[in-house]
């Protein structure tokens, strides 16, 4: 499970020198904190570098929080990626992505990372970019419900809206901070898998 993960664990997308030195300094002060807080002055002084720099490239801390963010997407999709065997049967795939998502809710520095980039500026200032994000987020499991639909496990559907409609489903539980019904995470892992089973499995 992932708990705390090293700057160098991010792949960034290409930046110049100087912000990739600005994130990683963010990274190094959100670790320190335990993913509590994060403000602008302590990235400053953590990467030395000056306030006109900085808001040169972030306007605003919900553009900086929008930059982790995009790194945090793609170090969860090579995460699934190294855990989910395409070959295994579609309710094998779906029970793994459910495990290492519905875990946050049982891990407590799990969930204040993902609940930093649940930030009201950010999602306020920038809905349109958190929610292609999001979409980049869910297309692991659109890839999931297509090969489950091309092998017949799943009935015919839109796997893109399928994937939506589920990853809305587990956001909203980690947003919450519910549990459900349950207090055990293999539980709500199976209850949520029968659910989506019984929403897009064969007729």
């Amino acid at each position: 499970m992932q708990t705390s993960v090293s700057t160098c664990d991010h792949p960034a997308p290409s930046r110049d020198q100087e912000t990739r030195h600005i994130l990683a300094s963010a990274w190094w002060v959100l670790e320190r904190s335990r993913f509590r807080s994060l403000k602008v002055r302590q990235v400053l002084a953590a990467s030395s570098t000056s306030a006109s720099n900085f808001y040169r490239r972030f306007p605003s801390k919900a553009h900086l929080l929008l930059a982790l963010l995009e790194d945090e997407v793609q170090l969860v999709e090579s995460q699934l990626r190294s855990r989910i065997d395409p070959d295994a049967p579609v309710a094998v795939q779906l029970e793994v992505w459910l495990r290492y998502n519905i875990g946050i809710l049982f891990n407590q520095n799990r969930v204040q990372r993902t609940r930093l980039f649940l930030d009201q500026d950010l999602t306020e200032l920038l809905p349109d970019q958190v929610a292609a994000l999001c979409r980049i987020g869910d297309r692991h499991l659109a890839e999931i419900i297509r090969r489950g639909t091309s092998r017949g496990e799943l009935a015919d559907s839109d796997p893109h809206e399928a994937a939506m409609l589920v990853g809305n489903l587990v956001r909203g539980l980690i947003t919450s901070g519910s549990s459900a019904t349950t207090s055990d995470e293999n539980d709500l892992v199976a209850q949520v898998l029968n659910f989506i089973l019984r929403a897009l499995g064969p007729a």
